[in-house]
């Protein structure tokens, strides 16, 4: 009798804690942008990509003309290890050699990191504190009983306040105007609902703050809201709701479905996407002759990416962390062969950092202020470092 009024109490708070979701017709959840934001965002599949990217590359070009070659940074994912690409960068800054970036792009802790990537070195204080403070610790303040019947197990709530906690008015002022400068700042989440990698323009989000002044709440709301989503590790924190509209017919004489509000569920980017200079759809894609001008990739990997051997416990949870870790690299090192057949096609170098596999400190969910500490240190003497730098 007591195991029945268990399983029947587990049951009934299940119910009682998930939350309705409306259907969607496919189409029209393809559709989907967000209200007063239209340049947010762009779906990984988009099949106008290239014709939309080569379009920005060309306006940018008349504006401000190419003075030197082209840089980019990919920021992967990693959760607590995300020290170690902070070090990296305030370490190579330290080095004297730290370009500026044309491009910088984030998944997961990569996103969170790419903003103060993206404005550079002015910005390292307040990168250095957000993984070295201890601010970070209290991401993993477990929610007892309750985490059982809901989407994560961690607090959603504490991630949100440490991201809004560095992300200000200013940093966006300073963000759309870099962006008007023709540079580029792009992080991604993983739309489950769709089961698609979405790349998110800051400083088009950021850009609308500072054109439409009415626009500055909503714009940091949706900033930092996204940079949560991406850094949303699946079943450790819960998934973000995003607010979209979808767009319906726009003749109010027409007969049909208009618009309506929908609700998109958004977790990790590295879900979808380990890293990224351009959407997996747009690989293979061949920039336009006149549009190259050199320059050089950088793919910042927080965490390790080769296989190492280790004796796996025989328990559920050890297996499934053991196989998301073992995913993960593979996942990272095809991504790599194919970033490196995109890089030499368009007259590009690649180089590759990250984490040494004989490092025995960190972890994806380790927090704690001692821990992270030790990757910021290790990352900090790699960005040191003359071989910081591996390349491919």
């Amino acid at each position: 009798m007591k195991r029945l009024f268990v399983v029947l109490l587990f049951t009934g708070l299940t119910g009682c804690l998930t939350v309705p979701r409306d259907a969607t017709v496919l189409n029209e959840a393809a559709a989907a942008s967000v209200p007063e934001f239209p340049n947010a965002r762009f779906n990984a599949d988009d099949p106008s990509l290239a014709g939309r990217l080569e379009t920005d590359m060309r306006a940018t070009a008349a504006k401000t003309p190419a003075t030197g070659p082209y840089q980019i940074l990919a920021l992967s994912g990693g959760g607590a290890d995300g020290a170690f690409g902070a070090g990296v960068l305030i370490g190579w800054t330290k080095r004297g050699d730290r370009p500026q970036f044309n491009v910088v792009t984030g998944v997961s802790t990569g996103a969170l990191i790419a903003p103060f990537a993206f404005l550079g070195p002015d910005y390292d204080a307040r990168l250095r504190d957000a993984y070295t403070s201890g601010a970070a610790a209290k991401l993993t303040h477990k929610r007892g009983l309750y985490a059982a019947f809901t989407p994560g197990i961690f607090q959603a709530g504490q991630l949100r306040d440490l991201v809004a906690r560095y992300i200000d008015d200013d940093l966006l002022t300073a963000i759309a105007r870099e962006h008007l400068k023709g540079r580029r700042l792009f992080v991604a989440t993983t739309n489950l609902d769709s089961q698609e990698g979405v790349v998110w323009d800051l400083g088009a989000i950021a850009l609308e703050a500072q054109t439409h002044p009415y626009k500055r709440e909503a714009a940091r709301e949706l900033f930092c809201k996204v940079l949560v989503a991406s850094a949303s590790v699946p079943g450790a924190f819960a998934p973000v709701m995003i607010e979209t509209d979808t767009v319906g017919d726009q003749n109010p004489d027409a007969m049909g479905p208009q618009g309506h509000p929908l609700q998109e569920m958004h977790v990790d980017g590295s879900v979808t996407l380990p890293f990224f200079i351009l959407p997996e759809s747009m690989l293979d894609w061949t920039v336009p002759a006149d549009l190259r001008h050199g320059g050089h990739v950088y793919v910042l990997v927080n965490g390790k990416i080769n296989p190492a051997y280790a004796v796996t416990k025989n328990n559920a949870v050890t297996i499934a962390a053991r196989s998301l870790e073992t995913i993960t690299k593979a996942q990272a090192r095809v991504t790599l062969v194919a970033l490196k057949a995109f890089a030499e096609r368009n007259d590009l170098s690649m180089s590759v950092t990250a984490m040494p596999d004989d490092f025995i400190d960190g972890g994806m969910l380790a927090f704690d202020t001692e821990s992270m500490n030790k990757v910021f240190d290790k990352g900090y003497a790699v960005g040191l470092s003359p071989q910081n730098w591996a390349d491919k």
